[in-house]
């Protein structure tokens, strides 16, 4: 099976984005997007933070629909196999703006709806991509109903069997997320005691041998501050043979994680349609292939100018071959 990577493009900055039609000559069984799928806070018409809720709702129409019809990125969802899905989580600029955590902003009454708006907007953005553009279409604007569900729901983090012995866990990394900075709360926490609680029964549902492909929007080194979280996750690891997916940082990367137990790989894709800071610098076309068979896991990052990294898991040691 092979698995496509990518984070982190915008219209506003790539109108065609070829990344994607190099994605799909590689020809994936599926498609992850780790974040940044649009970002709320480049070319709009005022700041996100400033805008009232009608306002955010048809920026946030907008934003979604332009990638839509970004020619190579909706012939690659169309393109997907049968059998295979286009799989998304979100990030800090899909989720509201850049660094916005929604712990803090879900005790501001004037931001409230907006992420509930931008919940339910990346859940019909998941609907549509898994449907590979042939079921219903995303909101034509913000007056659709289903932008606006009674009550609110979060955004789901399911586990997903690619296959018996494969598993992709999609995390949210937003919503429950508290300020990192030296002034933020002294129990910081990430993805909220629920959801870790979630993720760990889908864990040890699995079967003993599989292979946890565990999806995030920001890198291992980005959960520093949150020691609770960061525990938990390579303590999860230690049981079990678990490669992290990220995304955010506008490069690639790849890297490991002493447990105690089996080691936490990590491969980073970021950067499939956005500049080094993502208006400014040298243009990124970044994305990565995990290609995964009965006795190893094939790791490859590329960039503009091909093969960055490359990195070769054997699955019964789940120790680096090459």
């Amino acid at each position: 099976m092979r698995i496509a990577f990518a984070s982190c493009f915008c219209t506003t900055v790539s109108t065609t984005q070829p990344v994607w039609s190099r994605i799909a000559a590689e020809q994936p069984d599926h498609l992850v997007l780790l974040g940044d799928s649009v970002y709320l806070d480049i070319g709009a018409p005022q700041p996100p933070q400033q805008m009232d809720t009608l306002a955010f709702a048809d920026w946030l129409v907008d934003r979604y629909r332009a990638q839509l019809a970004v020619k190579s990125f909706a012939a690659l969802v169309r393109g997907m196999p049968a059998d295979g899905r286009v799989h998304s989580l979100w990030d800090d600029h899909d989720f509201l703006w850049n660094d916005a955590c929604g712990a803090p902003l879900a005790q501001r009454p004037e931001q409230v709806e907006k992420i509930a708006l931008s919940t339910a907007a990346q859940t019909l953005w998941r609907e549509v991509l898994s449907a590979r553009l042939a079921g219903p279409a995303f909101p034509q604007d913000s007056q659709d109903a289903r932008l606006w569900p009674q009550p609110a729901q979060p955004l789901a983090t399911p586990s997903l069997a690619l296959a018996p012995d494969l598993w992709l866990h999609l995390s949210d990394g937003r919503t429950w997320r508290t300020d990192d900075s030296i002034f933020g709360p002294p129990r910081r926490a990430l993805f909220g005691s629920a959801q870790r609680q979630r993720l760990s029964k889908a864990f040890a549902a699995a079967p003993a041998d599989a292979v946890h492909l565990f999806a995030s929007g920001s890198t291992f080194a980005g959960y520093k501050r949150y020691e609770e979280d960061s525990a938990w996750l390579l303590g999860e690891a230690a049981a079990r043979r678990m490669l992290m997916l990220s995304g955010d940082i506008h490069r690639n990367e790849l890297d490991a994680f002493h447990t105690g137990g089996f080691p936490l790989h990590e491969a980073t894709s970021s950067g499939a349609a956005v500049k080094l800071a993502v208006v400014l610098g040298s243009p990124r076309e970044n994305y990565g292939l995990v290609d995964v068979d009965a006795q190893q896991l094939h790791i490859r990052l590329f960039g503009r100018q091909g093969l960055q990294f490359e990195r070769v898991i054997d699955r019964a040691s789940w120790l680096p071959l090459r």
